[in-house]
């Protein structure tokens, strides 16, 4: 059995890493990367290591994908055999070289047969830690007797070196011109021979890394001038096996999609309609709305435009419209801004975009506690081991739920004041639309806030949490959606005295942890012009 884990890389740059699967010859990972590529790349290639605690992460497996074949496999299923992987195996890129053999008379009248090598460029070669590499190549020319060498200048920073630099080898020597034929090679002096070309990162103070190397028979060049791209190959060690290993096979989704992105000057007319949106009535007949609406993936539609709305100081106006709108046409407040709805959309890219500082700053404290001394908070009746101690599991779980209420009551000062406005914005419009239920205008909205906090906090909590506290990810994540499931029964009624033994100690009365859970959700949503503006529901400060 093994404890499995995936990576991406771009090239040799490892972009992300799934979680580890434990004890499992066939690992089921089912997570989802969505990530824009800046930068130019030549595979896509996916890496299956065997986790090992005491010693480095041992490869089991990999798969490259070539850019140019993304688009084959976009948009399907596809099993994948894996690759075995080994220091010599990790090549990339191509050589430009041009070939010619040369018949000279030298000055007492004897015969010399010439190699001309001419080592163009490179194109392709890998990334080294995620840079370009510093690459050069050595020329050689080898018999079964002989081992001539040659090197070009190192070239800085590149992965596209241009070495242009030619080199002169003798292949045969005759006694007398009289006895060779004009320009004829003599097969038996160069069938063994051959050129080889070795590409090398210059490692300064450490070993230089292979990058590759190409091979090719003297005897196949004519008199004419040869030249052609030749891709790199690996390190030939002689001790390959007739057959291969299996190494298992992995199972993909890709989907690969390449913009056009045109100078920005061409957007201008398109970027001043998206902007004027908010000003257009009805809203559902602005630029944005439309564009919205008819994009087949509604994430790369939706992400585009709050981003372009928020660099601009427009996404409060926007939001506010289209909320109006949505909530004109709901009739039963339990359908108020459903989860497919624009308004919700909007508001979910938005917070994961400005919300993750405010998330780290008031959580992490919190998650530094859990991360370092975890404390046991299971009470689920079929997830309980034999010999749990329930009670101290329930006192856990208090614990922790009244210290994150608490962060969270306290928290409004360091709230965005962009997610304050909006949230505020939209509290009111729904407790204009429908004045008397006000609990389930503020359930909806915790129910906003919390999930996508959950969701923010699940895909940021590598960058929360220590280096060496990662592996603690589902544990810490655990019990945040434990807690958050307490808070939100909590308030609505369903174990509400639950908080009432949580601060027994306090003496605080029921009215006003009723009125401070209310707090809690509506704090952080007051905006600077509704700060000191009568609560719809009579609910003042405690």
């Amino acid at each position: 059995m093994r404890d499995c884990f995936c990576t991406i890389n771009l090239d040799q740059e490892e972009v992300f890493r799934t979680q580890v699967v434990e004890k499992s010859l066939s690992p089921f990972f089912g997570e989802e990367f969505y990530f824009e590529i800046p930068r130019i790349f030549q595979y896509l290639s996916f890496y299956i290591y065997d986790k090992n605690v005491l010693q480095r992460d041992l490869r089991i497996g990999k798969i490259a994908i070539k850019k140019e074949d993304l688009s084959i496999y976009s948009g399907k299923e596809t099993w994948f055999i894996l690759q075995p992987v080994d220091s010599n195996s990790e090549v990339q890129g191509k050589v430009h070289l041009e070939l010619k053999l040369n018949e000279l008379i030298t000055d007492n009248g004897s015969v010399c047969q010439q190699l001309v090598v001419q080592l163009k460029e490179c194109h392709g070669l890998p990334l080294i830690n995620g840079q370009n590499c510093d690459p050069y190549a050595t020329v050689s020319v080898v018999g079964p007797s002989r081992n001539d060498q040659k090197k070009t200048k190192v070239k800085k920073k590149t992965s596209n070196p241009q070495f242009n630099e030619t080199f002169y080898f003798e292949v045969t020597r005759s006694s007398s011109y009289t006895k060779k034929s004009q320009f004829q090679v003599e097969e038996e002096d160069i069938e063994k021979l051959e050129v080889r070309i070795d590409l090398w990162n210059n490692g300064n103070l450490v070993q230089d890394l292979f990058l590759g190397e190409i091979k090719i028979p003297v005897k196949t060049l004519g008199s004419d001038t040869f030249q052609a791209w030749y891709l790199l190959q690996p390190k030939d060690n002689g001790n390959k096996s007739g057959k291969s290993e299996d190494h298992g096979s992995l199972r993909l989704n890709i989907n690969y999609a390449e913009d056009y992105v045109l100078p920005s000057g061409y957007y201008g007319s398109l970027r001043d309609l998206l902007l004027k949106s908010s000003e257009v009535e009805p809203i559902s007949a602005s630029a944005a709305y439309i564009l919205a609406e008819v994009c087949r993936d509604k994430y790369d539609g939706i992400l585009p435009l709050v981003r372009l709305l928020l660099h601009h100081h427009r996404l409060v106006q926007f939001v506010t419209a289209v909320a109006e709108l949505e909530l004109k046409e709901t009739q039963e407040v339990n359908t108020i801004f459903r989860g497919n709805s624009l308004t919700t959309r909007c508001v979910d890219e938005m917070m994961k975009i400005v919300g993750k500082h405010y998330l780290k700053v008031t959580l992490k404290p919190i998650l530094d506690e859990i991360c370092e001394n975890p404390k046991p908070c299971e009470i689920d009746p079929l997830k309980l081991k034999e010999g749990d101690n329930v009670e101290m599991h329930k006192e856990n779980l208090r614990y922790y739920v009244d210290k994150v209420f608490s962060t969270i009551v306290q928290s409004s000062i360091s709230c965005p004041t962009l997610m304050c406005d909006v949230l505020c914005s939209l509290r009111r419009l729904a407790a204009e639309r429908f004045p008397s239920k006000y609990i389930n205008v503020s359930k909806w909205q915790y129910d906003l806030i919390a999930c996508t906090n959950l969701g923010c906090l699940n895909s940021s909590l590598p960058l929360f949490l220590k280096e060496e506290e990662t592996g603690r990810k589902p544990i810490a994540l655990h019990i945040f959606v434990s807690i958050n499931c307490v808070l939100w029964k909590m308030y609505f009624g369903s174990i509400f005295l639950c908080i009432v033994k949580i601060n027994h100690n306090r003496g605080l009365p029921v009215a006003r942890l009723r009125r401070r859970q209310e707090s809690a959700i509506v704090r952080g949503s007051c905006c600077a012009c509704c700060r000191g503006a009568p609560d719809p529901a009579g609910f003042g400060g405690y």
